[in-house]
């Protein structure tokens, strides 16, 4: 048994197929399979049962994938106390956009720095196209975007979906609305307040309101390209806006606004892109966390 078995194993589980572990660990598929084989061979037991359509742990596969995780976190902690890599290589650089790093990234970076306080972090801020075209000299080992990037050099995956929702203030007409969606005539009536940036949130909301209410007149108090004023200026009684439900789960929990679904909306999608060579130690940690933390939500 070696440890590129037990990788091997572990990350097929958590992919839920060989064709996608084989490339987040950058393996022919094929490769992926002899490994498990042997894995299976070597320990005299079936681990994984495959159908032309599924994959699922055998009773032994649960419980050899629990021991599986804990014997590769101990030989990467150990690589980690041992290890003479440089600083570089102990940074993890990560694109990404404001509005991301805020609500999307910070959650991660900073679970991921309580487990591995040696490793820092280089968060780069920039816009959506900005950040395409930075991919495009490998500026970081990783990006987080709501726009699935088209390059190479770069594994993607799918980790996270967010719902668009109306906000408004905790008044008693917005309360009486129930827990339905936002009724679509209000947003003739309430004062509206817009991004004033070409943001894939804005675009979304354009797109949904020539479908839905192309006779609609709106009635634009603020364009604002800041999502915290906006919050703020909906909670003082400006006007309601439409935002990503992850930047308002805090303000909704407190009662300090009311958040409604926007009906036939597209959610919003945030993608993570790792680069598929070299990364060190610490940075295929990183990448592991991610991966590991999309799988279970």
């Amino acid at each position: 048994m070696d440890f590129k078995q037990l990788e091997t194993f572990v990350a097929a589980v958590d992919e839920g197929s060989f064709s996608n572990a084989a490339e987040r660990l950058q393996l022919s598929q094929s490769m992926v399979t002899i490994h498990i084989r042997n894995l299976e061979a070597e320990l005299g037991t079936r681990l994984l049962n495959r159908t032309t359509r599924s994959m699922e742990l055998s009773a032994d596969g649960r419980t050899f994938y629990t021991y599986a995780k804990q014997m590769l976190k101990l030989n990467r902690d150990s690589i980690f106390a041992l290890s003479r890599a440089n600083g570089d290589e102990k940074c993890v650089n990560v694109l990404t956009t404001p509005y991301i790093s805020r609500y999307y990234l910070t959650d991660r970076a900073v679970g991921f720095h309580a487990m591995h306080p040696e490793v820092t972090f280089n968060i780069i801020t920039t816009s959506s196209s900005d950040l395409h075209n930075r991919l495009k000299s490998e500026e970081a080992e990783f990006a987080f975007c709501a726009m699935k990037p088209m390059n190479e050099a770069y594994a993607v995956r799918h980790t996270e979906t967010a719902s668009l929702v109306v906000i408004t203030p905790d008044a008693p007409r917005f309360r009486q609305i129930g827990e339905g969606p936002f009724p679509k005539a209000l947003f003739g009536e309430e004062p509206l307040i817009t991004r004033s940036g070409a943001s894939t949130l804005q675009q979304e909301f354009l797109r949904w309101s020539k479908l839905n209410i192309p006779d609609t007149k709106l009635r634009v108090v603020a364009a604002v390209d800041d999502t915290e004023t906006i919050k703020r200026l909906v909670i003082a009684g400006v006007g309601i806006a439409v935002i990503s439900e992850a930047a308002v789960r805090q303000e909704v929990g407190d009662g300090r606004l009311l958040a409604f679904a926007l009906e036939d909306a597209m959610p919003y999608h945030l993608y993570f892109a790792y680069k598929k060579k070299y990364l060190s130690p610490e940075q295929a940690a990183f990448r592991d966390y991610v991966l590991e933390g999309a799988r279970s939500d």
